[in-house]
């Protein structure tokens, strides 16, 4: 199994020391940058990382700089980046996280929460490059779609579609990460009831997945469908997914607070909103999203 490729970048090189024990440690192969002009140096010539641990204070270029460089830069942009700050209010975290720094570590630092954090960004990362990598080959007959209704019941069939409907739009890749986390979310939290917090605990014990499949064989759950309905006009792309469950609170899921940002999950919705839709929009009691791509 290959090691997950890491950047640090901090002036501070006590921290320096201290991030790459702790990481290599765990397994991970550390490459070190002592400010945001070197590790800009770094990534020019290799772009082979799996997150970019970042300082947001440095001297020189600032964490948020090289951030909106690496934001810019092709190859780059959607490597993870993992903010280390002391900076936590919730207008700080905020302006991160508009920057496109999803991920926190606050200082000091603290080992568990550093493996957590990174590994949650890494997994995150792994994940996205698969759906990508399934969208390789042929378009087929749906780049020629303009109406459809689909509907799925198993995680597999969710994974499936999601992909075979990115490859509706005329860009697959910006589409396949969004869509397929606001479907997950619609199985897993809409019809099958896992929780916010049942869904954390699953996480760290590696059992999500056999919790779906376990829910999934309820009697309770066996007519339960999520359905998608997809129109595509010459002015916009619009997806709507409507699940049989009883919504949740979604009003607290369209910014990240900055008590949820160590936790190993709950950034899908944002993920959705910025970077793979130009509107999103949860309807009713929250069992109905409807996300739209401008075509013009």
């Amino acid at each position: 199994m290959t090691k997950p490729r890491l950047l640090i970048v901090d002036d501070d090189p006590v921290s320096r020391i201290i991030l790459e024990r702790i990481l290599v440690e765990a397994g991970h192969e550390v490459v070190l940058a002592s400010d945001g002009l070197v590790a800009l140096e770094v990534l020019g010539r290799d772009q082979g990382f799996d997150a970019i641990l970042l300082d947001r204070q440095m001297p020189g270029l600032s964490g948020l700089e090289v951030l909106g460089h690496l934001r810019r830069m092709e190859g780059l942009k959607d490597i993870p980046v993992v903010f280390q700050t002391a900076m936590d209010r919730p207008d700080e975290i905020r302006e991160g996280l508009k920057a496109g720094a999803l991920y926190y570590l606050t200082k000091p630092l603290d080992a568990r929460i550093v493996l957590q954090v990174v590994e949650v960004a890494v997994a995150d990362f792994t994940a996205k490059k698969a759906a990508w990598a399934e969208l390789q080959g042929t378009r087929s007959a749906m780049g020629l779609i303009r109406r459809g209704v689909f509907r799925y019941q198993t995680l597999q069939q969710c994974l499936d579609l999601s992909t075979l409907l990115a490859k509706a739009s005329t860009d697959p890749k910006r589409v396949i990460v969004g869509l397929s986390e606001l479907m997950i979310n619609a199985l897993e939290h809409g019809n099958l009831g896992i929780t916010y917090t049942a869904k954390s605990a699953l996480i760290e014990t590696q059992q999500w997945t056999n919790e779906i499949e376990r829910r999934q064989r309820l009697p309770e759950n066996s007519s339960k469908w999520v359905t998608v309905t997809l129109v595509i006009s010459p002015a916009k792309m619009r997806f709507r997914i409507q699940d049989m469950g009883q919504g949740f609170a979604w009003e607290e899921f369209q910014e990240f607070r900055a008590e949820r940002m160590f936790d190993t999950h709950g950034r899908g919705i944002l993920m959705a909103r910025w970077e793979s839709f130009d509107r999103l929009e949860y309807q009713g009691c929250g069992n109905c999203v409807v996300a739209e791509i401008d075509c013009a």
